[in-house]
């Protein structure tokens, strides 16, 4: 007969694991949890923008660009999402769908060059990382994963330095500010839960270089660091009045990104660039608890963004431009977990902008072509057919001092 401590113990025991491997970031966008859009008009090229990066977001996609940039200027910015995941059975049964959401992320830039100075200053608020899932108890996978949200917001002071007419340098800090709030059903009684609530606050950096080999050819580099988030709070199981202190590290990864721009006239330019995301750093995570220790494996693997866009000048301050990117999945199918809906995609976008006056305005849109994954042999979920599709608006305004 099981004593109240044992009892105690096994439940969390059934709990944690699953919960566990649903806590892992599942962006709304494939490339595990990477958010790569931060800026309406990288977006609409497909952010393929690290040779250019041109506005004040490039505190983010490339710091370097910030010395192209004069005066005080301020960008405002939002990406929203809607996004659109279901399931089928391997084992036959009907379609089950995820609730349909709207997520809107915010960004906000900073940038200032002085007067006739080599050195340019930035301040960023954005968020590249992040997930939202939302499975009904109905799905089948129940006890794996039914609502898991990661907001992960940066802030990023930054700096860059002319060199010289053809080569800049940039770098920013990064304060990475992580929430997490997940949960699924035990199994044990009819509407049971866990769930975990967890926050944390880490550190990173970015380095850029832009090389303007002339008028017409540029090249740019990308560098963000990894970080890794301490996770820290309490996990409560429902309705059994249980909960615990717990923590667990989870890590982010690094992204290198290199990028070449052609600028046959000036009135056009072409981008073409390839983005690694190294997941591989996701291998194994361990929960710590005042009830159990449990390692929780993931092996997640690199990944791979592949962008083109183009954008063309128009006369009294219009542009238009369109962009195509390629993302690969990175999560296999032995630790795959419903709470993290990965697939390969593929987006097309086209956006229209003006500048008129101290004022410019963006607007974008983006399509994912629907996207369909086959899994057999995860560990956490019975296999079956995933489908997601996806549709985004980015909007930006900014003004220039």
């Amino acid at each position: 007969m099981l004593t109240q401590n044992s009892r105690t113990r096994q439940i969390f025991t059934l709990a944690i694991l699953p919960a566990l491997l649903a806590l892992t970031p599942a962006a709304a966008l494939a490339n595990g949890t990477r958010l790569p859009n931060q800026d309406a008009e990288a977006t609409a090229r497909g952010n393929a923008f690290v040779a250019t990066a041109d506005n004040p977001s490039a505190i983010y996609y490339n710091p370097a660009g910030l010395t192209q940039l004069s005066g005080l200027q301020v960008l405002a910015e939002s990406y929203s999402i809607f996004v659109q995941n279901d399931y089928t059975p391997s084992t036959g049964g009907a379609r089950v769908e995820a609730t349909r959401k709207v997520a809107v992320v915010p960004q906000f830039y900073v940038a200032y060059t002085p007067e006739k100075s080599p050195v340019s200053y930035g301040l960023g608020v954005y968020s590249p990382f992040g997930q939202s899932t939302d499975w009904p108890d109905s799905s089948g996978f129940r006890t794996t994963a039914t609502y898991n949200k990661i907001l992960f917001i940066t802030m990023a002071p930054t700096i860059a330095w002319k060199l010289s007419e053809h080569l800049s340098v940039g770098a920013g800090l990064q304060v990475n500010q992580v929430h997490a709030d997940l949960r699924r059903g035990i199994g044990i009684v009819p509407n049971d839960e866990f769930r975990f609530n967890g926050d944390d606050t880490s550190l990173g950096y970015n380095l850029g270089v832009m090389w303007h080999i002339n008028d017409h050819h540029v090249i740019g580099l990308n560098y963000q660091s990894g970080s890794t988030s301490r996770f820290k709070g309490t996990e409560t199981l429902s309705p059994f009045g249980l909960s615990a202190p717990a923590n667990i590290d989870l890590p982010f990864p690094d992204v290198i990104t290199l990028g070449y721009s052609w600028r046959p006239t000036k009135a056009w330019n072409l981008e073409v660039a390839v983005d690694r995301t190294n997941w591989e750093v996701l291998n194994t995570a361990t929960l710590h608890s005042s009830l159990v220790t449990t390692s929780i494996p993931f092996d997640w693997k690199p990944s791979y963004y592949y962008l083109f866009g183009v954008t063309r000048y128009l006369s009294d301050g219009w542009r238009i431009s369109a962009g195509y990117a390629y993302s690969e999945n990175s999560v296999p199918d032995a630790t795959f977990n419903p709470a993290v809906p990965d697939m390969a995609r593929q987006l097309a976008s086209i956006g229209v902008g003006r500048t008129f006056g101290a004022i410019s305005c963006y607007l974008t849109y983006q399509h994912s072509f629907e996207n369909s994954r086959d899994v057999s042999g995860a560990s956490s979920a019975g296999g079956g057919h995933y489908r997601s599709t996806l549709d985004a608006l980015a909007l930006s305004f900014g003004y220039a001092f």
